[in-house]
């Protein structure tokens, strides 16, 4: 199904409101010469709660003005009749109240809801959200994009298994969501679009209407760095072994010629039997 785009959106909001607010006009023209007087005021609220939801800025002035429009059509069909005017003086304060109201909470939620928004979207950590149910991808910030070497427009639509290649991983963390428990954490392999492999520290941070919103953590760095350490350390074990080796091997050839060097002084010491040192020795 195609999209609408937001201009074509926008007019169709715009004849939405505009439709309900003349419907309700007529129907108050037809009432007020009729003499119904206790259905048609009902009829103002439809477009003040639309003019909330679409253009929630902007309720509050066309609550005013559709309040306006309500009361002067009474003062011109009604005018005579001074219980109709104070009952629609007060279905005209109702009216403002309403779009009052109504709209400052809105704004108040796309405030909030837009203040989230950048600080995920502009969060040192990737974010990315994906559907339970199609396990497509349904965006990420621009962090996690830059990571895989993707634009954020290119991951959305995405399935989540050409991005998260370790299937072990991520079919038992798709599980536990589904069973319940939240907070989940488990570490990943994903692969970026020119084919390398990144391990990312993966945590579900909401699970909303089988939508999951999840951050994720790069750990490459790290692993490489680990890697190179453990590295480094079993070639030092091994060098230091070898040099231990070494060593003991020239210990043990010292000590043999210190062995043998004792045993020759020994020798040539020692005086030999019947020789004019052993007589001089017995007298």
């Amino acid at each position: 199904m195609k999209q609408i785009s937001p201009e074509n959106e926008e007019v169709l909001h715009l004849f939405i409101i505009t439709a309900a607010t003349i419907g309700a006009v007529i129907t108050t023209v037809f009432s007020l010469t009729h003499g119904i007087f206790e259905i048609f005021p009902f009829l103002y609220i439809l477009p003040i709660i639309l003019s909330v939801y679409f253009f929630p800025k902007r309720a509050v002035l066309f609550s005013l003005g559709v309040s306006l429009t309500y009361i002067g059509m009474i003062y011109l069909y009604d005018f005579t009749n001074p219980e109709h005017i104070a009952i629609a003086t007060a279905w005209f304060a109702i009216f403002i109240t309403i779009g009052v109201v109504s709209s400052s909470y809105a704004t108040r939620l796309i405030d909030e809801q837009m203040r989230i928004r950048s600080i995920l979207v502009n969060s040192q950590d990737g974010i990315f959200c994906f559907d339970l149910t199609t396990l497509q991808v349904l965006g990420a910030n621009a962090k996690f994009a830059q990571w895989l070497r993707y634009d954020r427009s290119e991951l959305v639509g995405k399935d989540l298994s050409k991005t998260w290649t370790g299937s072990s991983e991520r079919d038992q963390f798709i599980a536990d969501i589904r069973n319940g428990p939240q907070n989940l954490e488990t570490e990943g392999v994903f692969q970026s679009r020119d084919g390398a492999q990144h391990r990312f520290i993966v945590s579900a941070v909401l699970v909303s209407r089988n939508r999951v919103l999840c951050s994720a953590i790069d750990m490459t760095g790290s692993k490489v760095a680990d890697e190179e350490i453990k590295k480094t350390l079993e070639e030092l074990d091994v060098q230091v072994r070898a040099r231990t080796e070494h060593l003991e091997k020239i210990n043990a050839q010292l000590q043999a010629e210190i062995l043998e060097r004792r045993r020759v002084t020994k020798t040539i010491l020692t005086p030999e039997p019947g020789s004019k040192k052993d007589l001089e020795d017995e007298e």
